[in-house]
């Protein structure tokens, strides 16, 4: 039937799923973050205000400002990154 999450994608989402320290080397398309936007914009919000703000970094210079904010446990990571994300609440 569609539309239904069957297990296999509960697993594969919340059960399974891990952070990531490695990326692979090839760039992140403008179609796949916006088609991550597109899931990300349809979360639960209060009272259907949405407040997210998101923030996609790609270029070295946009993650070399930053750097600064980022702890050490997560730098070398986060800027090997092909894109960052940011996720601010309005």
């Amino acid at each position: 039937m569609s539309g239904i999450v069957n297990d296999k994608s509960f697993n594969s989402i919340f059960r399974d799923g891990r952070s990531h320290s490695v990326w692979l080397d090839k760039p992140v398309s403008d179609v796949t973050i916006q088609a991550v936007y597109d899931l990300l914009s349809l979360g639960p919000t209060s009272a259907n205000c949405s407040p997210a703000r998101f923030t996609f970094l790609r270029s070295q210079e946009a993650k070399d400002r930053l750097r600064p904010y980022i702890s050490a446990g997560n730098l070398d990571k986060t800027m090997a990154a092909p894109v960052v994300a940011i996720v601010a609440h309005d």
